[in-house]
């Protein structure tokens, strides 16, 4: 899936000799219409300059990109957002090329959120739970992983493995939280950046594997051999999202 994301600019201009913050963007024109893929595929590509685009995506899949969380840390999605899909386009209009550049991912989910809360009716808010969650220590013996050599950062995630270049500890805890769908919190205390490559037995509930598969070490021996790194199982504070309410959006033909 190809996901990227897009809102706010804060442009400074000077107005009666006083400076004020511009307006922030949003996206002016913006279409909803149910999606009639047959293909288990959804694309949401929001890095397209001005415009946003979304083919064959759910409610709640939007939600995960709109607002960086995973499905387990959000909660309250009605069925329908759940099952119905949708094709969304949205363009930015009275918007110079610099300020598009310039927005930044933080601006460009809370766009996304924008349009959900026009098109969607979406109201949320925040709660605090204790869940379980797991903890990215560096094992006994130390570290295994190499500085990287690459010259951009890339990440690519499967069911059953991943192949990164220029990761952060930090990087590697969200991978390994989508992968666990628990959240993983990065305790390593490194501040390198590192190319993984990892492969591990299919998670549960994932496509069955094949016989080489099977015999793959889980995805918490395969971490700690081949990282020198530990996924501890704990307890702890979470930031849920939580759907208030969200309605079917009127869709253009």
């Amino acid at each position: 899936m190809r996901i990227l994301l897009v809102s706010l600019l804060g442009c400074l201009s000077l107005v009666s000799g006083v400076a004020q913050e511009a307006a922030p963007l949003r996206y002016d024109v913006v279409t909803v219409k149910e999606s009639k893929s047959t293909e288990p595929i959804t694309l949401i590509d929001s890095d397209s300059g001005d415009m946003l685009k979304v083919e064959n995506s759910s409610l709640m899949t939007m939600l995960t990109v709109a607002f960086d969380l995973h499905e387990y840390l959000i909660e309250g999605a009605p069925k329908w957002g759940q099952s119905k899909h949708f094709d969304v386009q949205g363009k930015i209009l009275d918007a110079t090329p610099d300020q598009i550049k310039a927005l930044t991912e933080d601006q460009r989910r809370a766009m996304f959120v924008a349009v959900l809360e026009d098109r969607f009716h979406l109201k949320t808010h925040w709660e605090t739970r204790d869940k379980p969650e797991y903890e990215l220590v560096v094992a006994k013996g130390g570290s295994r992983l190499k500085e990287s050599t690459a010259k951009h950062p890339s990440s690519g995630l499967n069911w059953d493995g991943m192949d990164a270049e220029m990761q952060s500890s930090g990087d590697l805890a969200k991978t390994f939280a989508f992968a666990l769908e628990k959240p993983v919190v990065d305790k390593t205390g490194l501040t390198g950046r590192y190319d993984v490559t990892l492969k591990w037995a299919p998670l549960r509930g994932k496509p069955d594997p094949s016989p080489s598969e099977d015999i793959r070490p889980d995805i918490f021996t395969v971490v700690k051999e081949s990282l020198g790194l530990e996924l501890k199982p704990t307890h702890g504070p979470v930031k849920v999202l939580v759907v208030d309410s969200a309605e079917e959006p009127s869709l253009e033909n």
